[in-house]
């Protein structure tokens, strides 16, 4: 899994390549996201267009992410969601938890 992080006005899009799942790949998307948020950066766009897996472990990280930025005043929003991930946001019923977007702009306007 390939990671990244970018400004973007006051968000800060963290652009997720690769398979986001248990082991290595999670818990260094977690120390991206708790890091950010240590740093005062709240508000965080997680770009899911160069994902390819995420499992269940993937999917809680995605939730931490939400909820952390959340009790720190800020949002957590996804862009670019491949229909994998659709899916299972659907079948977790967690699509109706978080906010989706397939236009960037859109996105960081949303914020």
């Amino acid at each position: 899994m390939e990671l990244s992080t970018a400004q973007d006005g006051r968000v800060t899009v963290v652009t997720v390549k690769g398979d986001l799942v248990i082991g290595d790949p999670e818990a260094v998307f977690r120390r991206t996201i708790i890091s950010l948020l240590v740093a005062g950066k709240v508000d965080i766009l997680i770009d899911c267009s160069g994902l390819r897996i995420v499992d269940s472990s993937g999917l809680g990280a995605l939730v931490r992410a939400l909820t952390t930025s959340q009790n720190e005043g800020g949002r957590a929003k996804l862009l670019g969601v491949g229909s994998n991930l659709k899916k299972l946001l659907e079948m977790t019923r967690l699509d109706s938890v978080f906010e989706t977007f397939d236009d960037r702009e859109q996105a960081v306007f949303s914020f």
